[in-house]
């Protein structure tokens, strides 16, 4: 269906979150197709019931953070499956991963769960949002908070402490979370949002299947670790 644009809240030159007139009652962790005319249809995580929020890395998502209130988007959605909430909660995110993660950071608080968020970038202007509570920053060029990486922070957190672990950002920085999880935590603790090209969404195409034969838009995006057996 198509929506529209309501307003469009610019973070840095890079990365915006879009705010729409529709609710798809989302889940945290889930996502949509969205569509930019005259672009190709990509898909985005949902930031809130109501947004997404976007880095501008081609040019579909440069035209989606300029796209002007009042505009019309094409929307499917919600698809995949979302993030499995539990109390006394880790959040890491680093980059703009931290778009989903916001969302299942308001849920948490909302059910009056404890929740604890590591948050990293580049610098200062790519770190999103400032604002959570209990929360460890991370700038590698030391623009704001540690100056050093997200997982710097992981590795001198106490893990063990927590019942759930929720992670979102690049491949690298999923990668070695992974190794640092391995042999200190319970797999089925921690959950990954994984992402992968995509071109229908529901499961159809085979564009996004992973090593182990899941596939991002129907079994995920969200994944515990012990459904993705090194395959991450």
């Amino acid at each position: 269906m198509f929506v529209r644009v309501v307003k469009v809240e610019r973070h840095s030159e890079d990365i915006a979150t879009i705010h729409i007139n529709a609710n798809f009652n989302p889940l945290p962790g889930q996502f949509a197709m969205v569509y930019v005319p005259n672009y190709e249809e990509i898909p985005l995580s949902f930031s809130s019931e109501r947004t997404f929020t976007v880095k501008a890395v081609g040019e579909t998502t440069r035209a989606l953070i300029e796209i002007k209130a009042g505009e019309w988007l094409g929307v499917r959605g919600a698809f995949g499956r979302g993030f499995r909430i539990r109390d006394n909660a880790l959040i890491i995110a680093g980059g703009i991963g931290i778009a989903p993660l916001r969302f299942l950071y308001k849920k948490l608080l909302e059910n009056n769960y404890k929740v604890r968020v590591i948050y990293g970038a580049k610098s200062s202007d790519e770190l999103i949002w400032k604002d959570f509570e209990n929360a460890v920053y991370a700038t590698e060029d030391g623009s704001f908070g540690f100056k050093g990486t997200v997982i710097d922070l992981v590795e001198r957190e106490k893990l063990e402490n927590y019942s759930a672990i929720y992670c979102c950002g690049k491949s690298e920085l999923l990668k070695r979370l992974y190794k640092i999880f391995e042999k200190r935590l319970d797999p089925d603790l921690v959950q990954f949002s994984m992402e992968r090209y995509m071109r229908c969404g529901i499961g159809v195409c085979g564009s996004c299947v992973l090593e182990n034969g899941m596939r991002v838009c129907k079994d995920g995006p969200v994944f515990t670790m012990s459904e993705l057996k090194s395959g991450i």
